[in-house]
């Protein structure tokens, strides 16, 4: 008797191994690829904070200090360890938005910045690093200054007034001692990206401490 010939076909478990191996490599291109992309936004946010940085040092010697308010700059502690926010009037926005109006002259935050006062940093502002809304493309109204992340960067001055108040009280009296309380991690002025962190842990945040 003669035996038909055997089927080229593959086999059921054959056609699944080879679906099993095609997902556990497909799965691990995703989890290089987003490890990827996450060092890359970070290196970004490192990069920028260097950027506004700079800005800020040259703000300060034309100004004879830093930008620096008492209710939005002084207020934000980033010892506090907050989470992200991208919102208008949540605490980092609030002081990022202050931060921009400095370095370019755009105190009403149109985008428009001020003819008369200079920009601090004028191949910072692209598209994709100012928060607000857009007309194609274009913002219409500047919220804060944003990262990587599509989060808003943190400005505090709140270091910096615990160390004035100290210096303040100094020239009162030689025998003054510092304040007890601590607040910022500079004597000058933090800035940082929380990194996408949404629980508040500066460890992996992208900053200038």
């Amino acid at each position: 008797m003669i035996r038909p010939p055997r089927s080229a076909a593959f086999t059921l478990i054959e056609m699944i191994t080879v679906i099993a191996i095609i997902a556990i490599l497909a799965g691990l291109v995703l989890a290089v690829n987003g490890l990827v992309q996450a060092k890359s936004a970070k290196s970004r946010a490192l990069a920028e904070v260097v950027a506004l940085s700079s800005a800020l040092e040259s703000y300060k010697t034309d100004n004879g200090g830093y930008p620096q308010d008492t209710t939005m700059t002084d207020s934000l502690d980033a010892r506090s360890g907050l989470a992200a926010d991208a919102s208008l009037g949540l605490p980092y926005s609030r002081s990022s938005q202050f931060l921009y109006g400095a370095l370019t002259g755009d105190t009403n935050y149109t985008g428009q910045a001020s003819n008369i006062t200079k920009n601090y940093a004028p191949d910072f502002w692209k598209p994709s690093r100012l928060g607000g809304p857009k007309t194609n493309g274009v913002a219409t109204a500047i919220w804060y200054i944003q990262d990587p992340y599509g989060n808003s960067y943190g400005y505090s001055t709140a270091g910096l007034a615990i160390e004035q108040q100290y210096r303040q009280a100094l020239a009162i009296s030689s025998s003054a001692s510092r304040p007890t309380a601590i607040k910022g991690y500079n004597p000058t002025f933090d800035l940082w990206s929380t990194a996408g962190d949404t629980l508040g842990n500066p460890a992996k945040w992208a900053k200038n401490w």
